[in-house]
């Protein structure tokens, strides 16, 4: 009798040690997909701020090409600026007739204006 009951004891914490260990198992599985759907909403957001990331940066390539364009169209600016002051510089003026009781300026220096202004942009 003395072996059964030492035999209903080992069984019984035989049964005890598995049952906690079912319960583990069982905690461990539920965190585990607790994490798994954590991970896929991580992946999820890493795609989103890839893609904007990718945006920001065709952003900023845009406006560096844009930047560009604008200190080249300043280049040609400041180059038609100073050919219109070496114009305005260079030019003669004489008497219109009777008439007429200004002064303009010769016909070289329109001619030089007009073919300066006559340029594509």
């Amino acid at each position: 009798m003395r072996d059964i009951i030492i035999y209903l004891m080992l069984a019984a914490i035989i049964g005890g040690t598995v049952t906690i260990q079912h319960l583990r198992i069982n905690a461990a599985e539920e965190h585990s997909a607790l994490l798994d759907a954590e991970a896929l909403e991580l992946r999820a957001e890493v795609a989103r701020w890839q893609a904007a990331y990718a945006q920001a940066r065709a952003g900023q390539e845009a406006l560096t090409v844009q930047a560009q364009a604008c200190l080249d169209r300043e280049a040609g600016a400041r180059s038609d600026a100073e050919l219109w002051r070496q114009i305005f510089e260079t030019m003669t003026l004489r008497s219109m007739s009777a008439e007429e009781t200004q002064e303009v300026p010769d016909d070289a220096t329109r001619r030089a204006l007009l073919s300066a202004l006559d340029r594509p942009l």
